[in-house]
């Protein structure tokens, strides 16, 4: 009888550990759009569109996938201001941008991005803000994210932005 009493308190204790640990889990993944509907979303919530071009072989764009965006601090400074979509430099398929279609091909061609990983920082109206290329390691990355989404960008360095919350990139 107690063995069924402890396997029983085993299998609720799990449940529980179970149900408390599923939320965790749930908000440790960016909340990629397709383009149209972050635009949409974007001009509802007065946010701005972050667009990362990638593409299947880029190492670096693995190595922002496995370090940067599971960082909380990353998620919350994407989710502050943003509404973050995947470009596919190589791929055809269509998306909708500022109404027309295009594929991510073409929106990469057209935005110039001639490396991986890109972030292009879009307004509402689909007007780009500002670019950033390569790896970034997720201290500066939602640095970056924070600066441009609380429109700083042409009212101070980024070098600037960076020592007032105590990091140095010139070291």
């Amino acid at each position: 009888m107690s063995f069924v009493m402890g396997l029983k308190g085993l299998v609720i204790g799990l449940f529980i550990l179970f149900i408390g640990i599923v939320p965790v889990q749930a908000q440790s993944e960016v909340n990629w759009k397709s383009l149209s509907e972050a635009q949409e979303l974007a001009k509802e919530n007065d946010k701005k569109v972050m667009l990362f071009a990638e593409a299947t072989w880029c190492g670096y764009c693995k190595k922002m996938y496995a370090e940067v965006f599971p960082q909380q601090a990353v998620q919350d400074s994407l989710h502050k201001y943003f509404y973050p979509v995947k470009v596919d430099l190589e791929s055809d398929k269509k998306v909708i941008f500022n109404g027309g279609s295009i594929t991510e091909r073409e929106l990469a061609r057209q935005f110039r991005v001639s490396s991986t990983p890109t972030f292009i920082f879009l307004d509402q109206n689909g007007k780009t803000i500002g670019r950033q290329p390569g790896f970034l390691p997720p201290h500066i990355f939602d640095k970056l994210v924070a600066f441009v989404g609380a429109d700083l960008t042409g009212k101070e360095s980024f070098e600037k932005y960076l020592k007032k919350h105590g990091i140095d990139i010139r070291r």
